[in-house]
């Protein structure tokens, strides 16, 4: 066992994914923690509405981000000291920019956002504030990965919902402000956040350098077709939501919503992993595009080798997590809320492709294929769209977690293909594999 431990210390992979899974349980345990807590303050319909204002935050982010935190990541390693600064500083412009147009365009559309998801135009501005908020930070926490500063990274985030909760008992439980209690928790935490940002940037020299032109438009090029690919997220959970909301009830959808938080602790584990992984990943895909094919097959061998250990792992976690939250939920929920428990077998499932469909699209995110990604992947979101609404008047409630499910299996496959066409990789390995992942 001292052996086993001292291994795993020593694998720079294994050492990094198990301090950012430490941060990560963390920080979203505390989330977790206030959930049976705030949820006996908000009825089920008032849970439905903080959850589409969660909605609109989603979408925000998309298009105030437009993964700029993705093309640092795919970047970084072609940049020295002076020109990562700059790079930094343009693709804040960039966000800054963007949630201007955000705050433009969500105006003239006030009303039919308010008419589908109950979030009044002031909390339509709160939610593209968080969402700001959140795409800088998204962009600087995506910096500190690509460095390995793992310690820095996990102190960010665990202050940053360690605020959230304070500030979430602060207005939910002592001052009852309902469920905009909670949304201002949000609100604040993410804001508060990102001046703790902007100061470090400034700190660093990584503000306020000279725009350049090109890398503000290499950078929105790179963005803007994985636009539907982000947005597919939102379409997949976010529309199932609305859905809920507009054919069943807010009732509903808070149950649905409260399910599906519960089933996403899968992803501290695939959160976790990827953050310590992506670098290590991305840096094998440099080395197989400058050697000789023979050479490049160990590292391919080596890939495969790892995607298969994450998929038996990630589900050993999902199986696990199953049975803990069926013993779990009823111990800290009462009423409506228990009626959770029965989607947790298709989320689980559904939150199982998509770790999947996160480990192989890296491949695709290197070679920067972003369209024939974002095409697959808004694909599926409206082939989802179209299954849920049919689902969910034959199959009532449980027909959205079953087009979840079935949708995120199909996403999974057909990203699979493609990344097979990119690099062909073995997957049925060999005897000459590697064994250990590094």
């Amino acid at each position: 066992m001292i052996k086993i431990i001292k291994y795993i210390f020593s694998n720079h992979l294994y050492k990094s994914t198990i301090v950012y899974t430490a941060g990560d349980c963390i920080g979203k345990a505390i989330p977790f923690i206030l959930l049976p807590i705030v949820t006996r303050y908000l009825s089920a319909s008032d849970y439905g509405v903080l959850t589409n204002f969660s909605v609109i935050i989603q979408i925000f982010v998309a298009f105030c981000a437009l993964n700029t935190y993705s093309m640092l990541s795919v970047s970084y390693f072609k940049l020295d000291s002076e020109s990562l600064s700059r790079f930094l500083s343009n693709l804040t412009y960039l966000i800054t920019s963007l949630a201007l147009l955000c705050l433009l365009v969500s105006m003239f559309f006030s009303n039919t956002i308010y008419r589908y998801s109950d979030i009044s135009m002031f909390w339509q501005v709160m939610a593209l504030l968080s969402a700001f908020s959140t795409a800088v930070f998204s962009l600087y926490t995506s910096l500190l990965r690509m460095q390995n500063r793992v310690y820095m990274f996990n102190g960010l985030q665990i202050f940053q919902a360690l605020l959230s909760g304070v500030l979430a008992i602060l207005f939910v439980v002592v001052l009852r402000w309902n469920w905009q209690g909670r949304a201002l928790s949000i609100v604040m935490a993410a804001a508060i956040s990102m001046l703790l940002i902007l100061y470090l940037m400034i700190k660093s020299g990584h503000l306020f350098q000279k725009n350049n032109i090109d890398e503000i438009k290499s950078a929105l090029f790179f963005g803007l077709p994985l636009l539907p690919h982000t947005l597919s997220f939102w379409f997949k959970s976010g529309v199932d939501k609305i859905i809920l909301t507009n054919y069943i009830s807010l009732a509903a959808n808070g149950v649905y919503s409260i399910a599906f938080t519960f089933a996403c602790i899968v992803g501290i584990l695939t959160g976790s992993f990827f953050n310590a992984y992506t670098p290590l990943m991305f840096k094998d895909l440099s080395m197989i595009d400058t050697m000789q094919d023979d050479k490049a097959i160990v590292i391919k061998q080596k890939l495969v080798r790892n995607t298969y250990y994450f998929a038996g792992g990630l589900l050993a976690v999902c199986i696990g997590s199953y049975f803990a939250l069926k013993i779990a939920i009823p111990l800290l929920f009462t009423g409506e809320y228990l009626g959770a428990i029965r989607f947790m077998p298709f989320l689980l499932t559904t939150l199982y492709f998509e770790g999947m469909y996160s480990m192989i699209s890296g491949y695709i995110f290197y070679r920067k294929k972003t369209k024939m990604l974002g095409t697959i992947t808004f694909s599926s979101s409206m082939l989802q769209i179209g299954i849920t609404l049919l689902f969910v008047k034959h199959f009532g409630i449980m027909g959205a977690a079953y087009s979840s499910s079935l949708v995120a299996g199909i996403t999974f496959i057909a990203v699979l293909s493609y990344t097979n066409k990119l690099y062909k990789l073995p997957w049925g390995l060999g005897k000459h594999a590697p064994v250990a992942i590094t």
